[in-house]
């Protein structure tokens, strides 16, 4: 049978002196689709991600206020718009560019949907897009 959340990503959270904290975790989803945008002299192809955190994923997980309390980030992370995931595991970098030239797709985080609510809690899950 496969398995609901197969994929890891790679995390890096911008504190305001603009150092990255990096964060791998597994046990996530991530889909990423082209779609057609109209532009100035026609149409051009984009790419939609999308990251559907695991209940088992977001045990590493804080909140934004937590986290930037933490003196070691290491084993935490949170989501903020503008933070970068990048699909798959990627190393620890000290500037974007390391991720611009790499061959990793990534994305900045636009939405942040927060679905704790549900019945069986077992499926309550984080949703991040572009």
């Amino acid at each position: 049978m496969k398995e609901m959340f197969p994929d890891t990503i790679t995390i890096y959270n911008i504190d305001s002196e603009n150092n990255y904290h990096r964060k791998v975790v597994d046990k996530v989803y991530y889909h990423v689709d082209k779609i057609i945008t109209p532009e100035a002299h026609g149409e051009k192809y984009t790419s939609v991600h999308r990251v559907i955190f695991s209940n088992e994923s977001l045990k590493s997980y804080i909140n934004k206020a937590e986290y930037y309390e933490l003196q070691d980030k290491i084993n935490n992370f949170t989501l903020n718009d503008n933070d970068i995931i990048v699909l798959g595991e990627y190393k620890d970098i000290d500037n974007l560019e390391d991720i611009y030239n790499s061959n990793f797709d990534y994305f900045t985080i636009k939405t942040i949907s927060i679905n704790e609510n549900s019945i069986c809690k077992i499926i309550n899950n984080i949703e991040v897009t572009d």
